[in-house]
């Protein structure tokens, strides 16, 4: 079946940002009358996937939630260096990178809004949660209303959209705000949960709490969205599959005293992720490998991801700007993006042999000796003479990191055989020998080495380190931002350091007093 009533939201989907603008934080009075058609669920809907574009909050802010969410993974780890201070000006504009990036790469986690990607995540999250909540609340009613049966139907997949995003919101955003699973869950809090959508100011939940939720709708969302082949720039029944395993994963426990349920239920959504019928998920092969971030609409690796294409603003991926250049090809040596791949990330990686540094890497135009990733280069478009936007996408879930969810799991469970069999599944398709004999420590440590070759650029690896209490610690150090050289900028251990979140917003404080601030 087509989702025919997605090329209907399409056309709607700017009008509906503005809606939704409205509804955040307490503004819905005319949520229920707005909501009561299938039509308007429908624009609702696919008006929460334009939010990922839109301004954090609705408000003037500079930063959106794909670019913030991103940030917030990946510069705090150690595969990205500052070959320079990100500028003060941009053409005629205040640039807010000038403080924003190093306020995250250096673990400052400022509380003001000029300062910090923080504010943007919370704002745009709570956005899309309230929204998602009062979305579902109004399918469920339409529902029990509805007697056409195909229109019952598209109702049902609706919630399971609307399930994703929310669980997608709280996972991210609990992951920033909270202190990893594995220190006392049940105490240390996440994000306030409106899954009711009662636009009411409330407390933060436990980070349990956030958690369990963001299980229960990626559970929702898998029994709602169909077994058959989408469009992987909305989401679909294996991407539900496929999060639940990162979720779990990340309620597994540290490598010296796993969770042994949580990571059984890993493995077990792992191959859930591969076992559909009617919807084929693999990794890809040898020169199909090129193409991984170039197509995400169709390609078979790709589980969910946004894409800055299916909008007609043709604004393209901010994430883009921060690894090479856009804008006059001509003046492309001398564009400004300030994040090269560090030394500490080329050490790991045989540059010889390794399929993914032949084709996601490329030598910086703008930093002699130093090297660009290349996964947000694609969907080059030329908007006029000699200038270029880049409407590539930004990956939240494939296939590869699936199969590594699936061998950490398996190591910290002692099934070294099948551990050793996902993480070869890996190398073999990047070009690299098999490994045999591993176990134990060993087995993970290469088990942890291998998801940064695969995953690095794309928001994961910070949090690897962070759930698995292991030391982040960048050899390599930047010296574009002189104050911020000294070890303690530089260096976290999650065992040892409150840092690894991000402060409330200050902002959000005064507007809810019911919010109690992280501390340090």
């Amino acid at each position: 079946m087509k989702k025919r009533y997605l090329l209907i939201g399409a056309l709607f989907l700017f009008a509906c940002n503005g809606r939704l603008d409205e509804m955040r934080p307490h503004n819905m009075a005319e949520a229920d009358s707005y909501l009561g058609s299938f039509n308007n669920i429908v624009n609702a809907t696919s008006g929460l996937y334009g939010q990922f574009l839109m301004q954090a909050g609705g408000y003037s802010e500079a930063h959106h939630y794909h670019g913030s969410y991103h940030v917030l993974g990946e510069f705090r780890g150690n595969n990205v260096i500052f070959a320079e201070a990100f500028p003060a000006q941009s053409g005629f504009m205040t640039s807010p990178d000038y403080l924003r990036a190093p306020d995250a790469h250096f673990f400052l986690n400022s509380d003001q809004k000029s300062q910090s990607y923080a504010w943007a995540l919370w704002a745009k999250s709570q956005q899309l949660i309230l929204g998602a909540s009062r979305n579902i609340i109004a399918i469920d009613k339409l529902y029990g209303e509805t007697v056409n049966p195909d229109e019952k139907r598209d109702l049902i997949r609706l919630k399971g959209e609307n399930a994703f995003l929310r669980g997608l919101m709280i996972f991210n955003a609990t992951n920033v705000f909270g202190r990893p699973f594995w220190d006392n869950p049940d105490v240390n809090l996440g994000i306030p949960l409106d899954v009711e959508a009662t636009a009411e100011m409330l407390p933060r939940n436990t980070v349990r709490e956030c958690f369990e939720q963001a299980v229960a709708d990626f559970r929702l969302a898998a029994s709602c969205l169909p077994d058959e082949r989408s469009d992987r720039t909305f989401a679909n029944k294996v991407a539900s599959f496929g999060m639940l395993s990162r979720v779990y994963l990340y309620m597994g426990g540290l490598p010296e005293s796993p969770d042994e349920e949580y990571n059984r239920l890993a493995v077990a959504y792992a191959d859930s992720t591969f076992s559909l019928v009617n919807d084929v998920v693999e990794v890809l092969r040898g020169g199909e490998l090129k193409d991984l971030y170039d197509n995400p609409k169709t390609n078979k690796e790709i589980l969910f991801a946004f894409f800055t294409g299916n909008f007609p603003s043709g604004v393209g991926n901010a994430v883009h700007n921060y690894y090479s250049w856009s804008g006059y090809e001509s003046e492309a040596s001398t564009s400004v993006y300030c994040c090269e791949i560090s030394h500490d990330y080329e050490k790991i990686m045989d540059k010889e042999n390794d399929l993914r540094w032949q084709y996601f890497t490329e030598p910086s135009v703008r930093h002699a000796g130093r090297f660009s990733t290349t996964k947000y280069n694609g969907g080059a478009d030329n908007i006029f003479a000699d200038y270029y936007s880049f409407i590539c996408p930004s990956v939240f879930i494939r296939a590869g990191e699936v199969v590594l969810n699936r061998a950490e799991a398996y190591a910290k469970l002692g099934e070294d055989t099948k551990a050793l069999r996902d993480l070869n599944e890996i190398r073999d398709r990047a070009g690299l020998e098999e490994l045999s004999g591993l176990s134990g420590d060993n087995l993970f440590e290469e088990i942890f080495t291998e998801r940064r070759r695969e995953l690095a650029f794309e928001a994961l690896t910070y949090y690897d380190y962070v759930r698995n209490g292991v030391t982040m610690k960048r050899e390599e150090v930047s010296v574009s931002y002189s104050n911020y050289t000294g070890a303690q900028y530089n260096e976290i251990d999650p065992k040892t350091s409150r840092r690894t979140v991000c402060l409330i917003p200050a902002e959000e404080l005064l507007l809810n007093d019911k919010l109690v601030q992280n501390d340090y």
